[in-house]
């Protein structure tokens, strides 16, 4: 491409020019000039490059130095996007130019603003809102200016350029970015297709992240991700340095997973700051849809840096952003989906870890004298304060729970704590609904809830059915090991989705999460339905009985030493806890009883059949195992006697009526299945 040169002195355009090119400084300096001030541009800058939209000079551009520019033609915005996309490293440096460019008016009317009489004397328009990336250049910059201030000891300098950027509320900014500008190679992007285009894009994006990986190429669009999401947040500045110092110390630290106190205090202090940003990004995203890619990995897997999460990893994450998302009508949920849901009254806060739901922590807020009465019933109907209970009541601990490793917690998304690939361990919707699917093919009924079927039309004063509840299942940003099963109903409606948390990256089988946290959903259901009696073994229940069966287990003639031995060695590392027990044995029923393969003793295998029953064509295989044989006869016993007492209504109901209520027909269904 030719190459303009111009002479110190001579003037290139002027303002009201139309705006037909944009130059990059190859060499020498502009001097933009505008009413009331100007500013110098030096190699690297693009002279024009912010008054794209505008389409017309709004400053004169002089040469203070024999200077030779590179043009490059302006048709609009679509030509200009359609150069980026092919030119990836020019669509930086314009984006890069604009931010230094806005960053040093903002810089101007802060020091001209004192003294200002007339403040529309100046070039920088206070209605004309800056973006999310210009104002994340200045929070860099600043940061690195401070910083390097303070390594020189020049602690007065370092103090006067914080107050030379002060970004304060008097200078509104707007988030609201077009979709070419957040992402200008955004259409060239391959479609995703159906049925599930998030398991093809992470294989799209695996691709990605190896060569990423393999070249340790850190994707340009996330290089100043921890500045954006700063600035998207709005914090105080105090906050957003602290937490970007804290940043950059964690990775420079060359043990992360350190376990002395310094480390603890750093990591706590740091987790702490993680999260009052998080809840200042949510609550800056309610009325702006238009969230940068950055803040959009921040919200969904704790993503601050990509240097951080690693150059595959940020790759990866890069091509997932704008379609990774939950499936609320299978009750998949991202963090963030969640917390919408909240804000929009489509879902109660959770209960938080002294099991009180929102309404009880209100009363209980109220009883200490924290609140009153008339503060009880605003923030009972307050959405964001619904967010903010989730935020700061559930949110850290249930975070902490998910990652699995408490001693060395840390929300940041870190390549050192990701021991698979992202695209192996990436919770999507369908793996989830996958690996539930294949639990109730085996434990058909588990979550199904009793409920009591009356009509008046059909005169049935009181017929049990079963309902089928699945649970919702809440995605945490974190890579961890663990998921919780964290409330078996909403409030005290026993017809209501239980709550289930796993990491969004999942670095253990999600199968074996599943069937662990279906376990426990079972056992904390049970006492939910049994009340104060859910271990009294004259009311016969899964919890009852199995209690029994462990707590007397050393007298039970039908136990063997053997057998009584690897009992006691089990209660041990299970620290004494039944339920514990229960979900231990639970998870050997579905993983291997269901296949045949025999691993409980004589006495569990009974309760665990009795109410927590295989299918019926499981059921059909076991019945020739030895094993087996008397339990399911029993269970089939029990089973006739049910489906020949509906027989009998729905003869009556077909006689009387001339059809069956579809709930009458659904439970016996359910019994055959």
């Amino acid at each position: 491409m030719a190459v303009t040169n111009i002479e110190s002195g001579q003037m290139l355009c002027q303002a009201g020019d139309a705006l037909k090119e944009l130059y990059v400084i190859g060499e020498g300096n502009i001097r933009a000039m505008f009413p009331g001030g100007g500013m110098m541009l030096r190699k690297g800058d693009v002279i024009g490059i912010q008054d794209i939209k505008s389409g017309d000079h709004s400053c004169t551009y002089i040469a203070a130095t024999d200077a030779a520019l590179v043009p490059y033609p302006y048709n609009g915005l679509d030509a200009l996007l359609t150069m980026f996309q092919s030119k990836p490293n020019v669509m930086h440096l314009f984006f890069t130019s604009s931010a230094r460019f806005s960053g040093s008016l903002l810089r101007f009317c802060a020091s001209a603003r004192a003294g200002a009489r007339e403040p529309g004397e100046y070039v920088l328009d206070r209605k004309k809102p800056l973006t999310v990336y210009e104002k994340a250049a200045m929070l860099q910059k600043r940061h690195e200016q401070a910083a390097a201030a303070r390594a020189l000891g020049e602690a007065a300098e370092a103090e006067q350029q914080n107050e030379d950027l002060d970004l304060d509320a008097s200078i509104p900014y707007d988030r609201v970015i077009p979709p070419a500008a957040v992402d200008p190679v955004a259409k060239s992007r391959p479609a995703k297709p159906a049925p599930d285009p998030q398991e093809e894009a992470a294989k799209k994006a695996a691709a990605i992240a190896a060569e990423a990986a393999k070249n340790s190429e850190i994707p340009p669009e996330l290089a100043n991700s921890l500045a954006e999401i700063l600035a998207f947040s709005e914090c105080d500045d105090a906050l957003a340095d602290r937490f970007m110092e804290e940043v950059n110390a964690y990775k420079a630290m060359p043990d992360k997973d350190g376990t002395d106190d310094a480390d603890r205090k750093f990591r706590l202090a740091m987790t702490g700051d993680f999260y009052k940003i998080y809840t200042r990004i949510f609550e800056q995203s309610i009325n702006d849809p238009n969230l940068p890619v950055s803040v959009k990995l921040f919200l969904n897997f704790g993503f601050v840096d990509p240097e951080l999460a690693g150059a595959g990893n940020s790759a990866f994450l890069l091509s997932m952003a704008d379609t990774f998302t939950g499936d609320v009508e299978k009750g998949v949920y991202t963090f963030y989906e969640w917390l919408l849901a909240i804000y929009e009254g489509k879902k109660e806060p959770s209960r938080n870890e002294f099991d009180m739901d929102y309404p009880a922590y209100l009363r209980d807020q109220k009883k200490s004298g924290k609140i009153n009465e008339v503060q009880e019933k605003e923030l009972l109907h307050s959405q964001i304060d619904k967010v903010r209970f989730e935020l700061q009541n559930v949110f850290p601990v249930v975070n902490k729970m998910t990652f699995g490793r408490i001693s060395t917690f840390c929300p940041l998304l870190s390549a050192h704590n990701l021991m698979k690939p992202l695209a192996m361990s990436l919770v999507t919707p369908k793996r989830i609904m996958d690996a539930l699917d294949d639990i109730r093919e085996l434990d058909f009924s588990a979550f199904y809830r009793e409920t009591t079927y009356t009509s008046e039309e059909y005169g049935v004063v009181r017929e049990y059915v079963q309902t089928e509840i699945l649970p919702d299942f809440i995605l945490m940003p974190n890579a961890g090991v663990r998921g919780a099963m964290w409330q078996e109903i909403e409030g005290k409606r026993r017809l209501t989705p239980s709550r289930m948390m796993l990491s969004v990256i999942a670095l253990e089988d999600i199968a074996q999460l599943l069937t662990r946290m279906t376990g426990e959903f079972r056992w904390e259901m049970c006492k939910r339905v049994q009340g104060a009696r859910w271990n009294d073994i004259s009311e016969p229940s899964l919890t009852s009985e199995y209690t029994d069966y462990i707590q007397f287990y050393k007298k039970n003639r039908e136990l063997s030493p053997d057998a009584k031995e690897k009992l006691r060695l089990s209660l041990q590392r299970a620290k004494n806890s039944v339920k514990e027990m229960f979900v231990r044995d639970y998870m050997l029923w579905i993983t291997y009883e269901g296949n045949g393969s025999p691993r409980l003793n004589k006495v569990a295998r009974p309760i665990l059949f009795t109410y927590c029953p295989f299918s019926a064509a499981i059921r059909q295989n076991l019945v020739q195992h030895p094993l087996y044989m008397e339990t399911v006869n029993k269970y089939k016993l029990v089973l006739s006697q049910k489906l020949h007492h509906l027989d009998m209504l729905c003869n009556k109901l077909e006689k009387n009526f001339g059809t069956v209520p579809e709930e009458i027909q659904n439970q016996i269904k359910f019994l055959k299945s």
